[in-house]
C-alpha cells in the first residue's frame, strides 16, 4: 500500500500469505477502524489510506527515493 498508495484484497492476500477469509476480515476491520477507505465496488474495489492511517507512515512512503549508482565512472 505504501508504495502504490492503494491495495486490492487479492494483492494483500497473496503478499501476506493469507486465506481469502483472513484478508477480507483484516480489510473489513481496518476499514471499520478508519485506517483504510474502500474505493469502488466488488471486483473493482481497492483501499486507500483512511483518516486514521498513521501520518508518519504516509510521509515516509511519499518521500522520493534517490538511487545512487554503485559503480560510478
Amino acid at each position: 500500500m505504501a508504495m502504490a498508495g492503494r491495495v486490492r484484497r487479492s494483492r494483500y492476500e497473496h503478499a501476506e500469505g493469507l486465506s481469502l477469509q483472513q484478508a477480507q476480515r483484516d480489510l473489513r476491520d481496518l476499514t471499520t477502524a478508519g485506517v483504510l477507505e474502500p474505493v469502488g465496488r466488488t471486483r473493482a474495489r481497492y483501499y486507500t489510506a483512511g483518516p486514521r492511517f498513521p501520518q508518519p507512515a504516509l510521509d515516509i512512503a511519499r518521500t522520493p527515493m534517490v538511487l545512487r549508482n554503485p559503480y560510478p565512472d
